[in-house]
């Protein structure tokens, strides 16, 4: 039943392969090249700004819905069976539709109860695109508002943990700086222990060899 549901409204192009007959002396067939149109690729009216595809699955869902909630009787869907029946029949679109609709005046359908059937059938796909909004609002909580979440969370991380870097950055640049001065300080303070230590030492060995050389003279002048 779906699959006949879903024939009044997919047109299926999978079969549309042209060849060109043989030539005249027997040689080998030519075949035309096309591009080989996709399996299962379907007809259908989209609106000019979708950025999505027509998918088959969520089409048998939507059709699923409408054949769940078929009314009784001669109905809009009765109609496009019928209209169906005359698709290969060489007459304008409103010359089938007047056609259809006569026979099913017959059996005593009036063009307000096909509209309101019609309407009907609306109403079962926006109740089912109603649905798919909520559960895609769900997930687009669960799945991306979350992460959002979390993305927003790390941002002020990574923005905390980046002013952090910056004052030990400059903190590290202070020390830097001092250590510097330290080091001039140090090596200045230790040029100047260092001459003060060989001046002492000189000092030391000046006096000290002074008075060497007079314990020298006294034992040598007063014997």
């Amino acid at each position: 039943m779906l699959k006949n549901l879903k024939s009044l409204f997919i047109v299926d192009d999978s079969s549309d392969e042209k060849k060109e007959p043989e030539n005249k002396e027997g040689k080998e067939t030519v075949v035309k090249k096309t591009e080989q149109p996709a399996k299962n690729k379907t007809t259908v009216n989209v609106p000019p700004t979708s950025k999505g595809a027509v998918d088959n699955a969520i089409i048998d869902k939507l059709l699923q819905a409408i054949e769940k909630n078929n009314l009784e009787g001669f109905d809009y869907l009765e109609f496009k069976k019928a209209l169906k029946a005359l698709e290969k029949i060489p007459m304008d679109e409103a010359t089938k539709y007047r056609s259809t609709y006569a026979t099913a005046s017959i059996m005593g359908v009036t063009l307000s109860k096909l509209i309101d059937s019609t309407k009907h059938y609306i109403s079962v796909l926006d109740n089912e695109n109603n649905s798919f909004t909520k559960a895609f609002e769900g997930q687009l909580t669960t799945k991306v508002g979350d992460k959002e979440k979390e993305i927003v969370q790390f941002d002020a991380i990574i923005k905390e943990k980046s002013q952090k870097i910056k004052q030990l950055t400059e903190e590290i640049t202070k020390h830097q700086a001092q250590i510097s001065e330290l080091r001039k300080v140090v090596d200045e303070s230790k040029a100047k222990i260092d001459k003060t230590k060989n001046d002492f030492k000189l000092s030391y060995h000046h006096l000290r060899t002074q008075l060497e050389q007079d314990v020298e003279k006294m034992k040598q002048y007063l014997k």
